[in-house]
């Protein structure tokens, strides 16, 4: 028989998949972390995956996708990534859910409960500026720490991201309204790879190899974390081809050298004729479109310039390399970028911009640019990249972060006292003079 809670007659119940889909994706706090593609993905990595559902009277009113973990001296935590899904306004919801939630982590012998919901913690707009007038959920941390929880802060967080770039996409009737939401800088760098030629291209299983070889060489090059291998592998295995896009920017180095080359030829011969003619009449309208052609002469030389580097023997270049999901209400740029070498082809704005349109025409109402930093100043680290976000349009989101509950005291601050003497030991080794050879 399933857990109940006396006080409120609420139910805990494991879900089937399907269960826990239908309610997971209709959610408005949805998130491919809290999806049955994830699931599934992890499942076939070897994790521990639990789906619960806390009902009311039958009805579903809660759910979450649970997943444990063990360290090698058997200290377990259960996790659930932002989640649990449920409404956070109804205290006594809250408060019934976090008890037979701690009862169940208790069965199963977990030392710790962590849960980080997809919630904001105040709006903010472009700028990073705060907003409380228009949402704040401060008061949900302080009823989650009345709970027994200890909020693990605010900071920026690149594991369980909590501080994202949104671009809200509701209301945008087609894609000329789309990029003319966007700086002038964006837009001209979009229509800049669309003029060279610059194409987009899903990884299959087949061509994983080009992805995982640009987005490594990108990690490295931008110092990054990424996945191995396997990991990307198991995504295309395990997951539906909507929920896991590995694309790829690309441009084919030939074709790109003939296009700029015949239109170098075109302009020159143009600007000859504009030429003469200014010099046989004097004519000042003549003498500006002058000026415009060979603003674009130039710019074609220095093009045929910048990559002499490439020889036709490159043939077609991966350039940039980003890993979306798609899920629930929005398309999510999860991680990747521009090979360094192959920057001024703007590969990761066309992968944005792409993605972006496909999120109009299927229906997303968020474009999110994940994990964003670096958003208080220009010293900070990251803050390229949100500038970089920023030029799309759109709005920091903060969420509320993450939560710890100790189940089993006694374990949990054991386990605290162990990790911060490990760590004082650590440091105390790095401030010890090396060994002089004899």
């Amino acid at each position: 028989m399933n857990p109940v809670s006396a006080a409120t007659g609420l139910e805990y119940a494991n879900l089937s998949d399907a269960e826990f889909e239908a309610f997971a994706l209709k959610h408005p706090q949805n998130s491919f972390l809290q999806s049955i593609d994830f699931a599934r993905f992890q499942r076939a990595r070897g994790q521990q995956v639990e789906l619960f559902g806390v009902r009311r009277d039958g009805e579903l009113v809660a759910a979450g996708k649970l997943n444990y973990t063990t360290t090698r001296l058997g200290y377990t935590v259960c996790e659930c990534a932002k989640g649990p899904l449920m409404d956070y306004s109804d205290r006594d919801l809250v408060r019934a859910v976090v008890g037979l939630l701690r009862n169940h982590a208790a069965e199963r012998k977990a030392a710790e409960l962590r849960i980080s919901p997809n919630i904001r913690y105040i709006a903010r707009d472009a700028d990073g500026a705060e907003h409380p007038d228009v949402e704040d959920n401060r008061p949900l941390v302080a009823d989650l720490e009345q709970l027994g929880f200890q909020h693990q802060g605010l900071d920026m967080n690149f594991i369980n991201v909590n501080w994202m770039f949104i671009k809200n996409l509701v209301g945008i009737q087609d894609a000329e309204e789309l990029i003319m939401g966007t700086s002038y800088r964006t837009r001209k760098a979009i229509r800049k790879a669309e003029k060279n030629g610059v194409f987009l291209e899903q990884a299959t299983l087949e061509t994983l190899d080009d992805f995982y070889g640009a987005l490594s060489r990108a990690g490295d090059e931008k110092g990054f974390v990424y996945r191995e291998r396997a990991y990307y592998e198991n995504l295309l295995r395990t997951t539906s081809t909507e929920f896991t896009k590995l694309m790829m920017a690309k441009i084919d180095i030939p074709a790109y050298r003939k296009s700029i080359t015949e239109r170098l030829a075109a302009e020159s011969a143009t600007a000859a004729d504009l030429r003469r003619e200014v010099e046989e009449t004097g004519s000042k309208k003549k003498a500006n479109r002058l000026k415009v052609v060979q603003d674009l002469v130039d710019s074609y030389e220095r093009s045929l310039k910048d990559i002499e580097r490439f020889p036709d023997s490159v043939g077609t270049a991966t350039v940039a390399a980003i890993h979306f999901v798609c899920y629930g209400d929005e398309v999510v740029c999860v991680i990747g970028g521009t090979v360094q070498d192959y920057i001024y082809f703007n590969g990761a704005t066309s992968l944005y911009w792409g993605m972006m349109l496909h999120a109009l025409e299927k229906g997303y109402p968020r474009y999110n640019f994940y994990g964003t930093f670096g958003i208080s100043g220009q010293d900070e680290e990251g803050h390229g990249g949100y500038e970089f976000k920023k030029g799309f349009g759109g709005e920091v989101v903060q969420l509320v972060g993450d939560f710890v509950l100790p189940v089993r005291p006694a374990v949990f601050h054991a386990n605290r006292l162990a990790r911060s003497a490990a760590a004082a030991a650590r440091t105390l080794l790095g401030k010890l003079p090396l060994k002089r050879a004899s």
